[in-house]
C-alpha cells in the first residue's frame, strides 16, 4: 500500500484496523477527523453512556477502567471507541486520559457514510476486533 504525505492519512493507514484499507478509504476517514488536545484526567468515554466518537491517539496515554478496575492502557497509534462506530451501543468501559493527549476524533455519524462507500473497511474492522477479543479471552482463560 502506498503511504500518503498527509499526517492524518498516514496515521489512519498506520492503525491495525485500517492497515489493509485502500488509500481512498483512509483519506475519507481522515477528512472527517478533527484534531483535539485533551488535558490529563478527562473522561473520553464513560461506561454505560452512548458514545458518538472514536479517537485515534496521536500522543499521550489513557487508561481503560471496567467496574473501577484498570484493564488496559491506551497509547500512541491506538484507537479508542471503535465499537461505537459500528453499533452505537452503550459503552462498557470508562476511558480517562492519564496524561495530556492529542487525538484524531472521528464522529460516528460521519463514519457510517464512510463504511457505506468503503464496505471493505467493515471486514478489516471485524478482523481487528476479533483479534482483540481473542487476546482478551486468552488473558482470562
Amino acid at each position: 500500500m502506498l503511504r500518503n504525505a498527509d499526517p492524518k492519512v498516514a496515521r489512519i493507514q498506520g492503525l491495525p484496523m485500517f492497515k489493509n484499507a485502500d488509500i481512498s478509504a483512509c483519506k475519507h476517514v481522515a477528512s472527517v477527523a478533527d484534531i483535539v488536545e485533551v488535558v490529563a484526567g478527562e473522561h473520553l468515554i464513560v461506561a454505560g453512556q452512548l458514545n458518538h466518537e472514536a479517537y485515534v491517539v496521536e500522543s499521550g496515554t489513557a487508561v481503560v477502567l471496567v467496574n473501577g478496575e484498570e484493564v488496559a492502557e491506551i497509547s500512541e497509534g491506538e484507537m479508542i471507541g471503535e465499537l461505537g462506530l459500528l453499533d452505537r451501543g452503550v459503552t462498557t468501559a470508562t476511558v480517562t486520559t492519564k496524561i495530556a493527549m492529542s487525538l484524531l476524533v472521528i464522529p460516528c455519524n460521519r463514519f457510517g457514510q464512510i463504511l457505506n462507500e468503503n464496505p471493505s473497511l467493515v471486514l478489516e474492522m471485524a478482523k481487528e476486533l476479533a483479534q482483540r477479543l481473542r487476546a482478551m479471552d486468552a488473558r482470562h482463560y
